[in-house]
C-alpha cells in the first residue's frame, strides 16, 4: 500500500487508460512493476489519518510494516489474496501496467483499466462498464482530495 503522488485518466474511450505516478524508491513501485497490476483505491475523508502511515513512511524502513501500522489503529486490510485492499474506499480501479517512463524522481506508469468496483458495506463489488457510479466525480464529503490534506496540514 502506498499513497500515489498523481493519478489521472488519460483516455475515456475503450480501452480506458490511466497514468499513475510512482515515487521511484518504494516497495509499491517495485511490486507494481514486478506483478504488472494493482488497484487504485480512492480514499474517503475518513481515511485521511492513513496518509502519514501509507505515504510518508516506507516499507523499506527496518521494523516498519504498513499493514501492522494500520492494524494498530484498528484498520485491517481486506482481501487476503494476491492483492489486499483498504475497506470502505470511495471506489476501486483495477489497473494493468502497459508501459513506464522515468519522470524525474518519479516513474509514470501507463495503465489499462481492467475493472472497477465500489464498496457495498462488506466487500468490493465489481461495476459494469455502463455503471455511472464508477465514473461519476465524487464531492469532497465522499472522496479525499489533496486540497483537504493540505488545508489540514497533513501534506
Amino acid at each position: 500500500m502506498n499513497i500515489v503522488t498523481f493519478a489521472t485518466p488519460v483516455s475515456v474511450a475503450p480501452p480506458k487508460l490511466w497514468i499513475v505516478s510512482l515515487y521511484r524508491n518504494t516497495k509499491t513501485r517495485q511490486a507494481f512493476l514486478e506483478y504488472g497490476e494493482g488497484v487504485l483505491q480512492l480514499l474517503t475523508p475518513s481515511h485521511k489519518h492513513l496518509v502519514p502511515l501509507l505515504g510518508k513512511r516506507s516499507g523499506y524502513e527496518e521494523g516498519y510494516s504498513k499493514r501492522e501500522a494500520c492494524q494498530e489503529i484498528g484498520l485491517d486490510w481486506v482481501g487476503g489474496n494476491e492483492m489486499d485492499l483498504l475497506p470502505a474506499c470511495a471506489s476501486y480501479i483495477q489497473l494493468k501496467l502497459l508501459s513506464t517512463s522515468v519522470a524525474g524522481d518519479h516513474e509514470i506508469a501507463l495503465c489499462q483499466v481492467t475493472g472497477t468496483g465500489v464498496w457495498d458495506g462488506a466487500n468490493v463489488v465489481q461495476c459494469d462498464d455502463d455503471d455511472a457510479t464508477a465514473t461519476t466525480p465524487l464531492d469532497p464529503t465522499t472522496a479525499l482530495y489533496t486540497a483537504q490534506l493540505r488545508d489540514e496540514g497533513i501534506l
